[in-house]
């Protein structure tokens, strides 16, 4: 698969539920009892089951299905998207345990939810040991398969001024005058709501945290690590592959494979050193080749000065001029590039199923002035897919916990050859690396032997 070349370019008391709901529309819902495992494979599945009678009987898509079940219906992925199809009743494949799975994943929940509980619905595990949610993910691809990229904002959302500087400096570009669909609906309506709603108070964070499932070979539950806000990573990781996959579509010429190949492709696991690198596991660097800082900054304006004329939406930006409105754009384009883009992803040590700490952790005193870089003997081979890399994380603590009878994994870091960082101790307690230095600095590990030869520079580069 082949990437694009990346592309130039006072409130009402009721006014934070109508943004909670905005923003968990289509994320959060209660999963439905005795349903499939909550993993990609599991949605592949159902969708290699019902894309025959899609495609051959009533010529709706995948992205089709997910809105006639209720995803991604706001006023703006009306606008942008077009009306959500009628769903017919008799869809012979859409057995009723599909139905429901595919709806506890897609279909909004009551307003109060989204903010109220560290459980995250509406969220799938992937084989890369990340998780994503399905809304932003599907309806990226919808507006891959229509083409909707670049549109012109409708004269009420320009006003009649003339263009203001996005950044108040000459970093930033003049109000826009178009929007593109594909970034609206993902990543770029997500962003904006989120810093809207941390003006008003309501959430102390715009963005995170990750989370850890119940059981990542039968996921069911997936709980934050931390306290909830309105841009949990997953709706992110969602809306990140929604736009890489999503752009990629939109460039084709020939028919599109089906969706069910499409993802199955994307989120394969295995072997990353061949060509091409559109897998999920580099999200980060694909999304961020397509998207630079300010054309991202021009997003999320588009998508807010488009928000402030919508019904849903509009009581939301009372007492919000076109320049706060603009400046908000700026601070989230540029607080997302620093967190999301210019940092590695980080797999927790729930993921990898750690075991517990022995004894009480010592804590660094931050800032450290040190990071020592080590590699390993034993594993000597590099590890190429989660399961492998989480393996050999399990395999490495149980050698420093039995054999060294140290209290922990020794390393805060690990690196696979995966796309992605391991942690062990993290960021604030003293490892076990380098005598005499152990809380000076952090100390970093590449899985593999690498005396005589280096990792592949993308895993030299996290």
């Amino acid at each position: 698969m082949q990437l694009p070349a990346p592309r130039k370019e006072k409130m009402s008391p009721a006014g934070p539920w109508i943004l909670v709901t905005l923003l968990s529309a289509c994320t959060w819902t209660t999963a439905s009892e005795g349903s499939l495992p909550f993993h990609m494979d599991s949605v592949i599945h159902v969708l290699e089951a019902v894309e025959p009678d899609l495609g051959g009987h009533i010529n709706l898509t995948v992205p089709d299905l997910a809105r006639g079940l209720g995803c991604c219906d706001s006023d703006l992925e009306q606008l942008l998207l077009g009306a959500a199809p009628a769903m017919p009743l008799d869809l012979p494949s859409l057995t009723q345990e599909r139905r429901a799975f595919l709806s506890s994943l897609l279909v909004p929940p009551a307003p109060a939810l989204a903010l109220a509980s560290s459980v995250q619905h509406g969220v799938v595990l992937v084989p890369d040991g990340t998780t994503v949610a399905l809304s932003p993910l599907l309806a990226g691809i919808d507006a891959g398969l229509k083409r909707r990229r670049e549109m012109p904002l409708p004269p009420t959302a320009l006003g009649s001024g003339p263009g203001v500087d996005l950044s108040h400096a000459s970093s930033g570009p003049e109000l826009p005058r178009t929007i593109d669909a594909l970034y609206a609906v993902t990543i770029a309506k997500a962003l904006g709501l989120a810093f809207l709603l941390t003006r008003h108070n309501k959430s102390k964070a715009a963005m995170g945290p990750d989370g850890c499932w119940d059981n990542v070979a039968e996921p069911q539950n997936f709980t934050l690590l931390g306290s909830p806000s309105a841009l949990p990573d997953a709706i992110i990781n969602g809306a990140l592959d929604g736009v890489v996959l999503g752009a990629w579509l939109a460039e084709r010429t020939e028919p599109p494979a089906p969706v069910s190949t499409l993802l199955r492709e994307y989120y394969a696991a295995g072997d990353l050193t061949g060509p091409g690198q559109a897998r999920s596991n580099f999200r980060r660097q694909n999304f961020a080749a397509l998207s630079p800082t300010k054309a991202l900054t021009g997003q999320v304006a588009s998508a807010l000065l488009l928000l402030q004329t919508l019904p849903q939406t509009q009581a939301l930006f009372q007492g919000v001029g076109t320049e706060e409105l603009l400046g908000l754009a700026h601070k989230a384009a540029q607080e997302f590039t620093v967190t999301y883009l210019e940092c590695p992803a980080i797999i927790p040590r729930c993921m990898w199923e750690a075991r517990p700490y022995k004894g009480e952790p010592q804590q660094l005193h931050l800032p450290l002035g040190f990071l020592y870089i080590h590699h390993t003997y034993i594993p000597s081979q590099p590890c190429r897919s989660f399961p492998e890399c989480a393996a050999n994380m399990r395999a490495m603590q149980r050698f420093h916990q039995d054999d060294h009878g140290w209290n922990d994994i020794g390393y805060n870091f690990v690196v696979g050859s995966d796309g992605y960082l391991y942690q062990g101790r993290g960021w604030h307690w003293v490892g076990a690396h380098t005598r005499g230095y152990n809380n000076k600095g952090y100390g970093v590990s590449y899985i593999g032997d690498y005396s005589t030869t280096l990792p592949e520079p993308f895993t030299l580069a996290l």
